[in-house]
């Protein structure tokens, strides 16, 4: 069984591969960057950030692995609290960069009283497009409870089956039909959700088979052997990734990578600093973009090292959280005992 410890370590790892992701999944981003590494004649960096896209299947995956145990516990997550929760966090965020945004950037900020509208409710949001996730995990919070259920009561190769075929053929409708989905965009959130389902699912199918148990079962995690078995398997993963262009292939990546995270032997030194991080990874995730991309763009890539480039991207957007963090801790404490 995975540790609630160790869980919020992986979404420490998460919110890292995210922030990576986002600062060189972009050609036009990382010709900005100093490149000394290439690995297949590409930058070592852009490589590194196709495996990264892992990062949004994994915070689904731990999603459904922490929420089916909450539910096997009450039989009900009580979607509406978690809803609220989220928005709360967004909100947070919300009140105090965009109005920095309207200082910074008026001709982006605020826009329209429609433009507003989507925004605050995440329906559309164009503030910060990598606000994408909210609404779509929001309507599959809605139906967690329906999903756990009929986990419960399948068998696992029929989850499996099912939810890979919801997962490719909502994936093949966004890729193919994404101009028309974009006019149209109450199926796009719908495809959306359904693309969220597999991952979600795949988290619940580890907690009631324990597969995690029967790798370590198989293999002792706490031995050096395991540590460099993992080690191989992730370099084998980045490499593997490097030369296969299909971004679907995404969620198998990510649960071969979570195994094989799990036979890494880890000081107490990484797991603390990696708690730290996945405390704070909503509110980084909310955040990260806006440093990056939408306000100090030219500032950050003209540090032109991938690697400082990362660090200082990072520090930012965590101090930042910290502080939102600090804010919503506050605000929660007060409205909880209305949910």
């Amino acid at each position: 069984m995975l540790l609630k410890s160790e869980s919020v370590q992986l979404k420490g790892v998460a919110i890292m591969t995210m922030v990576f992701l986002h600062l060189f999944n972009r050609a036009e981003n990382v010709d900005l960057c100093i490149n000394s590494v290439y690995l297949f004649n590409i930058p070592l960096t852009s490589q590194l950030a196709k495996f990264a896209e892992i990062c949004v299947p994994l915070y689904l995956f731990l999603s459904g692995y922490g929420l089916y145990i909450l539910y096997l516990k009450n039989n009900n997550i009580s979607p509406s609290r978690r809803i609220f929760k989220l928005y709360l966090n967004f909100w947070t965020v919300f009140i105090i960069f965009i109005p920095l945004g309207c200082f910074l950037k008026p001709d982006q900020y605020p826009g329209n009283l429609l433009n507003i509208v989507e925004n605050v409710t995440a329906w559309r949001t164009s503030y910060n497009w990598e606000w994408w996730f909210i609404f779509p995990y929001i309507i599959l919070l809605s139906f967690a409870n329906v999903l756990f259920k009929c986990i419960r009561q399948y068998g696992f190769w029929s989850i499996v089956v099912s939810s890979s075929m919801i997962y490719v053929v909502s994936y093949l409708c966004i890729s193919f039909y994404k101009s028309y989905l974009l006019e149209n965009y109450l199926i796009f959130i719908i495809l959306e959700s359904f693309e969220m389902v597999c991952s979600f699912v795949w988290g619940a199918l580890f907690v009631k088979y324990d597969i995690f148990g029967k790798i370590e079962r198989t293999f002792n995690f706490k031995s050096n052997y395991a540590t460099v078995i993992g080690i191989l398997i992730i370099i084998g993963l980045i490499l593997v990734r490097s030369i296969i262009p299909i971004h679907a292939a995404r969620i198998l990546f990510m649960i071969a990578f979570v195994c094989s995270y799990m036979l890494l032997k880890r000081n107490t030194m990484i797991n603390v600093f990696l708690m730290n991080i996945g405390e704070k990874s909503t509110a980084i995730w909310l955040i990260h973009t806006f440093f990056c991309y939408y306000f100090f763009h030219d500032f950050i890539y003209g540090f032109k090292y991938p690697i400082v480039i990362f660090v200082v991207t990072f520090l930012l957007s965590y101090v930042s959280a910290l502080f939102i963090d600090n804010l919503y801790q506050r605000m929660w404490n007060k409205l909880s005992k209305y949910f």
